[in-house]
């Protein structure tokens, strides 16, 4: 059975969707629903993290030096040993640039004497956001590919850009900050790059998952580069 492309469309949007909470038109909220402090952002992103032996990965202080004589991993946290076994925690939370924390949840996926793969989440928070449109990223020390989504009334901001939304037209969606055309239809594309802070760069591709009078709502991909 073939299906439409308008609903093949839809359900990868969901798919962007299910994996985040839609939020209201302010800065995305931490674990807990804690209202982050003014001038700051949040994201968290999936990671798998590979570290090959005798390096430390970019911007942490997380290491890998091959195996233990009993076989184990031998990870290093901060210049301190923790052997680790397969899906065994390793935790991090640092400043890898000014203005910017990240917080590693991961577990041990793979090692062996070659490297070892770390999976899970990192929150990513920027302080003191000020806001860059355009641009292109220097070299990355990291990087996360995190999942949004955003309910914006008229004249709301997509949090991070430039970006608003107007209202709903005859001609759709119609947006603010965008280049040459401003209008949207449902499904349609919204991209949008800029800097956070001096070190921190951000890509956001969104879609346009629904509009009306009263709002509209977006969902999609940052892709957060923290430089070197």
């Amino acid at each position: 059975m073939r299906y439409p492309l308008r609903l093949i469309l839809l359900a990868s949007v969901a798919l962007v969707l299910l994996g985040c909470n839609v939020t209201p038109p302010a800065l995305p909220l931490p674990a807990g629903n804690t209202p982050l402090p003014a001038g700051t952002l949040a994201y968290d992103a999936p990671v798998s993290l590979t570290i090959k032996t005798g390096a430390t990965l970019p911007g942490t202080a997380l290491a890998y030096n091959g195996k233990t004589d009993t076989g184990q991993a031998r990870v290093m946290i901060a210049g301190q040993l923790a052997p680790k076994q397969t899906a065994d925690s390793v935790d991090w939370q640092g400043s890898p640039a000014p203005n910017v924390n990240v917080k590693l949840a991961t577990r041990v996926a793979t090692f062996d004497d070659k490297a070892v793969t770390l999976v899970g989440t990192a929150r990513i928070e920027i302080t003191s956001v000020s806001l860059q449109a355009g641009g292109t990223p220097a070299p990355a020390q990291l990087e996360f590919s995190a999942p949004v989504s955003y309910n914006l009334k008229p004249k709301d901001f997509v949090p991070g850009t430039t970006l608003a939304y107007i209202g709903s037209t005859a001609n759709g969606a119609q947006f603010s900050g965008v280049e040459g055309i401003p209008y949207r239809k449902e499904l349609d594309s919204l991209q949008y790059v800029g800097r956070l802070s001096g070190k921190v760069f951000v890509r956001f591709d969104l879609r346009v998952v629904s509009f009306s009078e009263s709002g509209a709502v977006l969902g999609g991909t940052a892709k957060i580069t923290i430089e070197q």
